[in-house]
């Protein structure tokens, strides 16, 4: 399985979600070991599995490759709308706005109602979207095949190896 890094992984995933864009997932944890963090991101046509170095940092190094489909897919929790990008025209930012100051409801729990009713679209350049949402966990991301445990051993060691290339007191 080839690994994709960095800015390769980015664009080939841009480029299958703008196919599309319905039905995507994105869920980040803790790793199984090594502190870095573990992300699978499904889609309608394939699955990937990710390891990244930092969510501390603004440009992180990741690197992934797809992989099989998950022995049992991951709950999605039925408030949260897909992953996505979602276009902010204007008004809408204005009745979400509107919406936090008239609700006596959670803003972040209505934003996520707001955004859910907006269907995912592919970005352009010059728009105003909203990107999400991520499904962060502190809990390591559970039922992955055997396939998988040995593909997280292999993303463990490539980026161990890439940050050690990248910094050179890199343990």
């Amino acid at each position: 399985m080839e690994i994709l890094k960095g800015t390769a992984l980015s664009k080939y995933l841009l480029e299958k979600y703008s196919k599309n864009p319905k039905g995507w997932n994105f869920t980040i944890g803790p790793a199984r070991k090594d502190n870095f963090f573990d992300a699978l991101v499904t889609g309608p046509e394939e699955n990937w599995q990710l390891k990244i170095d930092s969510i501390f940092k603004p440009n992180p190094a990741v690197l992934g490759t797809q992989t099989d489909p998950l022995a049992k897919p991951l709950i999605q929790p039925e408030f949260l709308p897909s992953y996505g990008y979602r276009k902010l025209d204007p008004e809408i930012v204005l009745k979400i706005l509107k919406e936090q100051e008239e609700s006596p409801e959670d803003p972040a729990r209505a934003l996520d109602r707001l955004l859910a009713s907006l269907e995912p679209t592919s970005p352009t350049p010059g728009g105003s979207y909203a990107h999400g949402p991520f499904v962060f966990t502190n809990r390591k991301i559970l039922g992955l095949s055997e396939n998988q445990l040995k593909l997280d051993d292999r993303l463990n060691t490539e980026l161990r190896n890439l940050l050690r290339e990248k910094y050179l007191s890199y343990g």
